[in-house]
């Protein structure tokens, strides 16, 4: 748990709406008063693109007399009387940064404003840093440049203020003519932009036309560092200034050579943010962004074992090599073989010839490394005691709740007592300092045990019963069998295979790599500490968003403020602060906690579906979650046909396509796909029809009339009877249907209950449900938030920032792209890591707001190793999201998840034997939104 942990009662809390902004789309007012391919055509036109330009409104206009009837009275009119106040005030400078607002009330409001005072009350300058430093620019651009006669020198000069960056410096600025123009409030803005190499600029000395400009020229590029430097000399020394002398018009039209500086390695560049000092910190850039062969060493030597660093290091660690579960197969560190659940970073045949090697080199007087000072092991030292020690190191098995190979202090200090030959090392080192460098800092933190008698010998081992094989676990994709460029995936409908898909490369050196389609949250290379948003294409990372930056790390609670990433508790309840936003759980503090509801909702199922996608089991409850009247409808979102209204084209179909949208200003969350009649009968993404048949693509299924089952190919080893209810309150046709929506079956036939929320796996709903038997004596089983009965399998409750997807959502343009903020984009990433091929990952978003997610076994009768197995993948994956892994972080919609919570049970195995299991605690949760 990151941060300190303290308490606040509930009375110093000052509650900010759930919903922190209300939801308003990007688009006119007016199209709310169109429907069909009016609708579809009005909603593409941005709002801000006609408060800017007036070429966007006339482009407008035709577009949509082409699609809107001139008999939408309503419609026109309101569409005239909004190109009329766009027009009305277009000369106002800040209307070129309208698209930078964040917040949609801020966003509209200046599409159509005159002033900046026209935005006092809708835009906060702390939640608009860019858009503010934007508005600034551009009235300090029209105070500076007013005064320039030429319209032409006043055009350039106001673009400088306008784009920063851009190449419409002095030099620009300059090349048009306008030397004696320049005010000195335009010098100041231009900056001093760094040249890589004057002395590329000798050549044009040569065309001075007197001596001392000659020599003055080049004096001045052997030292000159800034375009500013150079032009203020020159303009003294070689006057006359004029654009079409030889030698300025051989400056102003060289193109200077500029060096490619890709960073080698985004997912470790973004792990630099985690350093504790600022000096490891500009190490870590410096390496992974182009110069790793020297910053790299004095990173390793300076940062990577210092205590204080331990989230950098491990950060790094998972950029280069995961904690996943197995290891066997070894020759030499045998003691590691047949661990199918245990956690290594390393485990292979080549760790383990590297482990042999080490340690016969150790045996002969070689120097052990890593320790920052010569250190040989002492003769008397025992050989299986130096061969333990060097398969540790190698093959790296990870502590669960860390994922950090780091000795137990004890264990740590007692070995270097023993083993180490103190007469050869010189120098204030002792057992203790030598071991800051392997062991944790404190007893209580986690740490792998070494035990030479105990953990390593292999005649300790207990003798495992033999499996079957369908009792067994696989893992295909490890070892990774795919190209480097390539992603290896499990195949849903054949546990025994995985299937290499293209995908991207986070920079040269980089081993991690996202599929093609996926969006990717980055660091940017222009602004240490900001982020910006690609996509990976099959040319590479494209369609680039740059992120605004916000520097609201800490969460500001009254008169005080709680450090980003702190958790601290609220009475009994725990809170965590991540980027502003303050999560907490909800349940009641007394003595006896009994079962409950949010809000002490009644239990009654009298569903509701909200407006983004998300079924409540009544009005309550969907006001609870923060809805209004108008934002929910009687009904499941199972229920409704969301192409009832014919929404699209002409020339397409409307198939239904379920999303659960996690943005809460995503408006609207459709509920459906326009599928071209025309389209491209090659494009590989099978769906399954309602007779059980697949098809390529939903083109080719709506071609020969067929109609919607469920997304994905026809599952294989699911029931084709139904109806089914699933977890998330929703009604499916079977549970093929539930599977592939990635959500788990809670009873056969249809909903007509809501489960109590409560500590205890039971059934919650009483004699209305006949919940399926668990398998026992495997499975004691975990029981869904709202649902009536337990599950088998490892679960896990995440949190996720809003603020981070409303970031990320407001730059997607494209509506296909705004999929990559729901609930199926989370949980096929999420599925993703999970390298046991008998587990799927599956969830729901709960009426508290967060998400729920199981690793439930795929045999309809799980062996208590495959149930292990599960548990453990769950534990991985929740130990990630909270160490903020690079393979969580770079993902969309990954990267908005701040914390995970599971709690644990017990399973028992065919000889009685306790086995920890995981038992997750579902408890209403409370989003609080602070803002400085």
């Amino acid at each position: 748990m990151m941060g300190s942990t303290s308490i606040i009662s509930w009375a110093s809390i000052v509650v900010i709406v759930i919903n922190f902004y209300p939801v308003i789309a990007q688009e006119m007012n007016c199209c709310s008063l169109a429907a069909g391919s009016c609708r579809n055509v009005c909603s593409k036109i941005p709002l801000v693109a006609l408060g800017a330009e007036a070429e966007a409104r006339k482009n407008a206009t035709s577009r949509l007399l082409e699609f809107c009837s001139t008999e939408l009275t309503n419609f026109w009119n309101c569409v005239n009387s909004t190109l009329r106040e766009a027009a009305e005030n277009e000369d106002w400078a800040g209307r070129g940064c309208c698209h930078l607002a964040q917040n949609p009330i801020c966003r509209s409001t200046c599409a159509l404003s005159g002033s900046r005072s026209d935005l006092k009350g809708v835009c906060r300058a702390s939640d608009e840093l860019e858009f503010s430093s934007c508005l600034e620019r551009r009235e300090d651009g029209e105070t500076c440049c007013s005064g320039i006669a030429n319209s032409t020198c006043r055009s350039v000069c106001k673009d400088i203020f306008h784009k920063p960056g851009k190449q419409s410096t002095l030099k620009l600025y300059s090349s048009k003519g306008c030397f004696h123009q320049i005010p000195k409030c335009l010098r100041a803005a231009a900056g001093a932009k760094n040249i890589d190499d004057p002395k590329q600029y000798l050549h044009c000395c040569d065309k001075a036309t007197s001596p001392g400009c000659l020599v003055t020229c080049r004096e001045t590029l052997h030292t000159a560092t800034t375009d500013t430097d150079i032009f203020d000399v020159l303009s003294n020394k070689c006057s006359p200034v004029l654009p079409h002398l030889p030698m300025w018009s051989c400056f102003l039209n060289s193109t200077p050579a500029k060096s490619a500086r890709l960073p080698l390695d985004l997912g470790k560049l973004s792990c630099c943010s985690r350093a504790s000092t600022s000096s490891c910190k500009n190490l870590c850039w410096r390496a992974f962004q182009a110069d790793w062969e020297q910053a790299w060493v004095q990173l390793d030597e300076e940062c990577i074992s210092l205590p204080i660093e331990s989230e950098l290091r491990r950060c790094l660690e998972d950029a280069d090599e995961t904690c996943e579960m197995g290891c066997s197969g070894l020759s030499y560190c045998v003691q590691y073989n047949d661990r199918p659940t245990a956690l290594f970073r390393t485990c292979s045949p080549t760790a383990d010839e590297a482990a042999k090697w080490e340690a016969n080199h150790w045996s002969r007087g070689g120097i052990i490394s890593g320790l920052a000072v010569p250190v040989r092991a002492a003769q008397s030292c025992p050989i299986e005691t130096l061969r333990a020690a060097a398969c540790l190191l190698q093959l790296r098995p990870c502590e669960s709740r860390a994922h950090e190979t780091r000795l137990c202090r004890e264990d740590c200090l007692q070995l270097m007592t023993s083993c180490v030959d103190w007469s050869a090392i010189k120098g204030p080192h002792t057992a203790t300092t030598l071991c800051s460098k392997l062991s944790v800092p404190r007893q209580d933190m986690p740490c792998v045990p070494f035990s030479v008698s105990s953990t390593f010998s292999t005649d300790t081992l207990p003798a495992e019963p033999a499996l079957r094989p369908e009792e067994d676990i696989t893992t295909p994709c490890r070892p990774n069998p795919c190209r480097k460029d390539q992603v290896c995936v499990l195949q849903s409908n054949n546990p025994q295979h995985m299937e290499c898909l293209p995908g991207c490369m986070l920079g040269v050196m980089s081993k991690q790599v996202v599929p093609v389609g996926t969006w990717v949250q980055i660091p940017r290379v222009d602004k240490q500490g900001c982020l910006k948003i690609c996509q990976c294409t099959s040319r590479g990372l494209e369609k680039c968003r740059m992120l605004n930056c916000f520097a609201l790390n800490s969460c500001w609670i009254q008169n005080r403020f709680v450090a980003h990433r702190a958790s601290f508790y609220l009475e009994c309840n725990l809170c965590h602060c991540f980027e502003g936003e303050v999560t907490c759980s909800r349940r009641s503090c007394g003595e006896f906690r009994m079962p409950a509801l949010p809000c002490d909702c009644p239990a009654h199922y009298v569903p509701v579906c909200g407006r983004l996608g998300v079924t409540f089991a009544s009005a309550c409850l969907a006001k609870c979650s923060g809805l209004s009247a108008s934002e929910m409808e009687f009904g499941s979102c199972s229920s409704r046909d969301p192409c009832a209204s014919n929404p699209c084209d002409s020339t397409e179909k409307c198939v239904k396509k379920v999303r659960v949208c996690l943005s809460p200003i995503h408006k609207p969350c459709r509920q459906y796909e326009c599928v071209p009649l025309n389209c491209d009968l090659k494009e590989d993404e099978p769906v399954c029809d309602t007779e059980n048949k697949q098809h390529k693509n939903s083109c080719a299924m709506v071609r020969i009339g067929a109609s919607l089952g469920y997304r994905g190919p026809c599952l294989k080893d699911c029931s084709l009877r139904g109806p089914v209810c699933g977890i998330n309150g929703e009604v499916y046709s079977s549970e093929c249907a539930a599977w592939a929506e990635r959500t788990v079956v809670d009873y056969p036939g249809p909903c007509i209950a809501v489960g109590l929320i409560g500590d205890k796996a039971k059934p919650r709903c009483g004699e209305a449900v006949q919940c399926p038997p668990l398998v026992q004596p495997y499975c004691i089983g975990v029981t869904p938030p709202g649902a009536c009965c337990p599950v088998c399998g490892g679960a896990a409750r995440l949190f996720y920032s809003r603020k981070q997807l409303d970031r990320i959502f407001y730059v997607m343009e494209e509506e296909s792209d705004k999929d990559a903020v729901t609930l199926e984009t989370l949980l096929v990433a999420l599925g993703r890591q999970v390298q046991v091929a008998q587990c799927a990952l599956r969830g729901m978003a709960t009426p508290e707001g967060d998400v729920f997610v199981v690793s439930q076994p795929l045999p309809k009768k799980p062996s208590t190793l495959q149930m292990q197995a599960c548990i453990q993948e769950m534990e991985k994956l929740v130990t990630r999201i909270q160490e903020r892994s690079p393979r969580i972080v770079a993902e969309v919609p990954l990267g908005s998840l701040t914390k995970a919570e599971t709690i644990y049970g017990y399973i028992l195995n065919s000889a009685t034997t306790p086995v920890l299991c995981n038992l997750v605690i579902m408890v209403p949760l409370l989003i609080i939104n602070s803002f400085v």
